[in-house]
């Protein structure tokens, strides 16, 4: 267990979340628009609207993968951001892109690879920025969508059933730690697949899910925990792996189809028959706590510290929440 807490601390795709604390520096963890409060932090910006929430968020493709394969990089920033209007409870409206290239060859390819995703996902692109001629390639993709309720990173609450689902036929690449289990899938297949995120958050079987980002499993978790000023208890080995990829890898992957959401006990047998129902794994890993503390549990019933997010923020999203809870002793404040 320690070994596997050593790797996992000293993953760079956990070090990089560090670096938003900087942006807490310049933009306050709640904006207004009007008379409206905006919650930051969130997998996306949810904004009232006359018929539930308008949604926004935008993904930065990963210049590795980028420069790799412009093509799969193109599909992978529209697979994103649907990724993140779903995992609010919402559906995807429109796309906007952001594209700089080297020469015309890169971005047909980059351009290929979003439109066919946007056609896949039945998202139209509405407009954006297009250049050639640049030094370096780079490509940056902007979502709307639209929720009658929401899903949210901020409603994990002390008691709550800790489950991952994510899609068990895939192909795993190594090289960028990428589980595939999309690409194989017809556009309505994979709709139908998302589509359950927003009938849970419309049936009322949950409150609190985000998507599995490049932070992994593990770093999923500890964003939506830090969000929602919380700890948990996690068994590792309660997750399941693809077979031949490493316990520490899976749970540092990105999966093409991946959540981890936050489910009230009474209602998490109801959440799972839905995933269960589509082929889809729902994995209880462990449960939220009142606490900051990430504790690991072995086989043997040990416990290990994983991660103290009071003495060791992910992101800095809920420093001052999880500082203030701790000097009144309160278990954290619910965001109202």
């Amino acid at each position: 267990m320690q070994e596997l807490i050593a790797a996992l601390r000293s993953s760079p795709r956990l070090a990089q979340k560090s670096e938003l604390e900087v942006l807490w520096q310049f933009f306050p963890r709640v904006c207004r628009i009007g008379d409206e409060q905006v919650l930051l932090g969130d997998d996306a910006a949810a904004v009232n609207s006359a018929d539930g929430f308008l949604l926004f968020a935008a993904e930065g493709v990963y210049p590795p993968l980028l420069e790799a394969d412009p093509y799969l990089a193109g599909r992978a920033s529209v697979l994103a951001n649907v990724n993140d209007i779903y995992a609010m409870g919402g559906r995807p409206l429109a796309i906007l892109d952001v594209m700089l290239a080297q020469g015309m060859r890169e971005a047909t390819e980059m351009l290929r690879g979003v439109n066919d995703n946007a056609l896949r996902y039945n998202v139209p692109v509405i407009g954006g920025h297009f250049g050639v001629g640049t030094q370096a390639d780079s490509l940056a993709v902007f979502i709307i969508g639209r929720a009658r309720r929401l899903l949210s990173s901020f409603n994990a609450a002390p008691g709550d059933d800790l489950v991952v689902v994510w899609n068990p036929r895939g192909t795993f690449h190594a090289q960028f730690g990428f589980w595939d289990s999309s690409s194989t899938l017809t556009g309505p297949q994979a709709i139908t697949q998302l589509e359950l995120l927003p009938r849970l958050a419309e049936e009322g079987l949950a409150d609190s899910a985000k998507d599995v980002s490049m932070a992994g499993i593990i770093g999923t978790v500890l964003m939506l925990l830090e969000a929602s000023a919380r700890g948990a208890r996690i068994s590792p080995e309660n997750i399941s792996t693809p077979p031949g990829v490493q316990l520490a890898d899976w749970l540092l992957s990105f999966l093409s189809y991946g959540f981890v959401l936050s489910l009230r006990p009474n209602l998490t047998t109801a959440a799972h028959g839905r995933f269960r129902d589509m082929g889809i794994l729902c994995e209880r890993i462990g449960n939220v706590t009142a606490d900051h503390q990430v504790i690991f549990i072995d086989s043997a019933g040990n416990k290990h510290l994983f991660w103290d997010l009071n003495a060791r923020p992910f992101s800095g999203l809920a420093r001052e929440r999880i500082a203030g809870s701790v000097a009144s002793g309160r278990g954290g404040a619910e965001i109202g």
